[in-house]
């Protein structure tokens, strides 16, 4: 039986089509695209026309991908733009008419706890007392759990979008914005019950794109980067070496993700902050997240 997943974001949205044979989930397709559903929303408390029909259109190339691979149960979830924007029903509608399905927006919670399943049901990267880290584009999960428990978490109103919109407007960004962006980042880890941890999990598209420019390849190749661990001292020199390009030169540096060139560096230093603040000299990259999460309690719950 296939199940499929999509997990609507402030930045991207994401596909997961799964096998399921005898418990065991095979990866048929897992794909991603920038839609920046959450561009302006920082400022303006709403969904734009623009960012929804780009939405929208996604979504339909999602669905003829799915029908057309045979998934029988499809699953949406919907994150921090759609529970955040003033007018997220009038985008959960127009998707109900013309796919006939809903958008589940899931809590903090629930987005904490299905990132958390996605790396403990995962050996490659799962081991003992760990903090997993999910930066999206609106927000960023802070998790603590064992291999056998969800702790708890914490969500923080900060990603690579919403700080981009918020303190960004130069090209490349000067010095003094990046401290504020730095300054604000800080200020809310600070509020923020932190894990003691031995072990880092990074998940998002923020991290999984830092790997592979620093990896150095040209094409994404998610089994090289799951399981990478990105140094601290790497990570500074990518921040730094970055930081001075414009966004058009970003574009051309090997391994840059088409459409996060101007909120990588934002995005880099939620990363960092976390290391430092955190204690953490590494983090090792998870290339699974919430719809992963999604498939492994969702399906179970169908084959149990």
């Amino acid at each position: 039986m296939k199940c499929g997943a999509i997990d609507i974001g402030t930045n991207t949205i994401l596909l997961l089509i799964v096998d399921e044979h005898d418990g065991v989930f095979r990866d048929v397709i897992d794909m991603s695209a920038i839609v920046r559903l959450g561009e302006g929303l920082a400022k303006s408390g709403s969904l734009n026309g623009p960012a929804m029909s780009r939405t929208i259109d996604a979504l339909r190339r999602y669905t003829d991908i799915a029908r057309s691979r045979g998934v029988e149960r499809l699953f949406c979830v919907g994150t921090a733009a759609l529970r955040e924007a003033s007018n997220s029903e009038e985008f959960l509608r127009t998707v109900r008419n013309a796919f006939g399905f809903n958008i589940e927006i899931i809590s903090a919670r629930q987005e904490a706890y299905y990132t958390y399943l996605s790396v403990r049901d995962d050996p490659e990267v799962c081991g003992g007392s760990m903090t997993v880290i999910d930066i999206g584009g609106g927000s960023t999960e802070v998790i603590a759990g064992t291999e056998k428990e969800f702790v708890g978490f914490a969500s923080l109103p900060m990603g690579s979008v919403r700080l981009t919109d918020a303190f960004v407007t130069h090209d490349p960004p000067l010095a003094d914005e990046l401290d504020r962006v730095a300054s604000y980042i800080r200020e809310n880890l600070s509020t923020a019950p932190f894990p003691e941890a031995s072990t880092l999990i990074g998940t998002g598209g923020t991290v999984t794109n830092i790997a592979s420019i620093i990896i150095g390849i040209a094409v994404y190749d998610k089994e090289r980067v799951h399981g990478f661990a990105i140094q601290l001292s790497d990570l500074k020199e990518f921040i730094t070496s970055l930081a001075r390009l414009t966004a058009g030169e970003r574009k051309k540096v090997k391994g840059m993700e088409p459409g996060r060139e101007d909120i990588i560096v934002q995005g880099a230093l939620i990363l960092r902050e976390i290391m430092e603040h955190g204690g953490f000299d590494r983090c090792t990259v998870s290339a699974a997240g919430v719809r992963y999460g999604v498939i492994y309690e969702k399906c179970r719950e169908i084959f149990s």
